[in-house]
């Protein structure tokens, strides 16, 4: 088996440790294109906590907006990453409400980085 099949596998495996950080990072680098560019432009990933993610939301009106369609929303996202991860999103117009957790996102990038450097190695 190939080393990017290999990662591939590691990555999108449920069971594995490093699925859940990759399947967020994938969401959140991926937003425009899960939720279109209108959306995106008024709205981010900020948390994803035991299914529930929490999308930050620009203002009151698209908050109301996005109300309506968070079913829609969730589907979509789940079809998307290829699997059913997210069971409820919850809106915020509060950043500071549901803070992101910056030791997670450095142990993700260096274990990218890390794994990238092996593969150019191959």
């Amino acid at each position: 088996m190939k080393s990017d099949a290999v990662l591939q596998a590691l990555f999108q495996n449920g069971k594995s440790p490093l699925s859940g950080p990759f399947l967020r990072w994938k969401l959140w680098k991926k937003w425009p294109e899960f939720v279109g560019p209108t959306m995106s432009g008024v709205s981010e990933p900020v948390a994803l906590r035991n299914g529930v993610l929490s999308v930050w939301v620009k203002n009151a009106a698209w908050m109301q907006q996005m109300v309506f369609l968070k079913n829609q929303m969730r589907q979509t996202i789940n079809q998307k990453l290829g699997e059913d991860m997210i069971r409820e999103i919850h809106l915020t117009m509060d950043r500071k409400a549901v803070p992101q957790d910056p030791e997670e996102k450095k142990w993700l990038e260096a274990t990218v980085k890390n794994l990238m450097n092996e593969r150019a190695d191959d």
